[in-house]
């Protein structure tokens, strides 16, 4: 069965590109006979706001973009991501890193003077027991990155632009997965881990989104595979533009759906 997704994230009001994406979702699902799912991805902590959330289902609504069965409310799932991440850890797939921001910011300097892409140089992906032991011993916190071999080749077809090719040498390094937390612990999942873990468990067939996800795929589809999980198919649409050709934004002026209703749109 065809089982797609909206998958809003509650730091602002409905964004007309945003139900653009629903549009997509829900005709393709109703053509179907699927299911239009939504799930409230609400992990940013300190920028999700529950007026925000009431704002979207009330836009989809008014839209007539009626979804299939309850929210899925992402947050709720955290023990689910955290146990993916444990999997991760567990089989090698994943390690603690235990760079601290200063340090980063200094690499990040150093490219950037260099003329060189900004990317994580996996300083501690091999760390020996005695190391590690060493950093924890100065409580320094890790984050948990995924490892991301250069040498990967991710490739999946596209239903709207056809045959993709990445390499996993344009992904910037080993992918953080969980916030900096203490060494015993798990911090806060990120974007990329989640999306995957909640995808697979809502058995989601197809994923129809913004071609400004695409790099997020390819770093996705590494992930389903070190998981086990099934991947959807994807397919990434066009963007609103201004009149300069770049991604719709506030300062073009309206773009929440409730401000169009205000002003008398149907």
């Amino acid at each position: 069965m065809v089982r797609v997704r909206l998958a809003p994230s509650p730091t602002g009001t409905l964004h007309i590109g945003t139900a653009r994406t629903a549009v997509f979702n829900w005709l393709f699902a109703r053509h179907h006979g699927g299911q239009f799912l939504l799930r409230i991805e609400d992990t940013d902590r300190s920028r999700s706001k529950p007026e925000y959330t009431a704002n979207i289902l009330e836009g989809l609504a008014w839209l007539g973009l009626h979804w299939d069965g309850e929210p899925v409310i992402q947050s709720e799932r955290i023990e689910a991501h955290r146990a993916a991440i444990q999997q991760l850890l567990d089989s090698g797939r994943a390690y603690r890193c235990y760079a601290s921001e200063t340090e980063l910011t200094e690499m990040r300097e150093r490219q950037a003077a260099e003329n060189r892409a900004p990317r994580y140089d996996n300083r501690h992906r091999d760390l020996s027991p005695e190391q590690e032991q060493a950093y924890i011993a100065e409580g320094r916190e890790a984050t948990v990155r995924f490892r991301i071999d250069d040498d990967a080749e991710i490739t999946w077809t596209d239903l709207v632009r056809g045959e993709m090719r990445w390499a996993g040498s344009d992904l910037g390094g080993d992918m953080v997965i969980a916030r900096r937390a203490p060494a015993d612990q798990i911090g806060d999942p990120l974007y990329n881990l989640v999306v995957v873990v909640d995808d697979a468990a809502m058995a989601i067939s197809h994923v129809i989104r913004g071609e400004d996800h695409i790099a997020n795929t390819a770093k996705q589809l590494l992930l389903y595979g070190a998981l086990g999980a099934p991947a959807p198919l994807f397919a990434h649409t066009p963007l609103i533009l201004n009149q300069e050709g770049k991604k719709l934004s506030k300062r073009d002026g309206v773009t929440s759906v409730s401000d169009f209703q205000r002003m008398g749109y149907t």
